[in-house]
């Protein structure tokens, strides 16, 4: 990869990486005061928020998972290792690359650890 290359998929993974802080910081900020969550016997509001909550936990860790290998692809462009894979060490498609910039693990790696 070029150096202008690098730069590109260094400025998009930040620009992820800032959109993906802000989603969270949404999604985990905290209920405004007084609008408590009750619960009782009968569907209502209450559950609708704590169900509701218990989806964003779900996604505040899969954003935390996505963001972890985002900091590692940074690293990887900063330490010149990006495109191989952390697991092999071979190389991993650029058309990988190109979907997912993010990617740290070839295909085989990443289907491996079940990703």
């Amino acid at each position: 990869m070029t150096e202008t290359d690098l730069s590109a998929v260094e400025a998009t993974l930040g620009e992820h990486l800032n959109a993906l802080r802000e989603r969270r910081g949404a999604i985990t900020k905290a209920p405004e005061r007084g609008s408590g969550v009750s619960f009782g016997k009968r569907v209502g509001d209450g559950t609708t928020e704590a169900v509701s909550r218990l989806t964003d936990v779900g996604v505040v860790d899969s954003l935390n998972a996505t963001e972890a290998r985002i900091e590692r692809a940074l690293e990887k462009v900063a330490e010149g290792s990006y495109g191989t894979c952390d697991n092999c060490g071979n190389a991993i498609p650029q058309g990988r690359l190109d979907a997912a910039p993010e990617s740290i693990l070839c295909v085989p790696c990443a289907a491996a650890a079940g990703r």
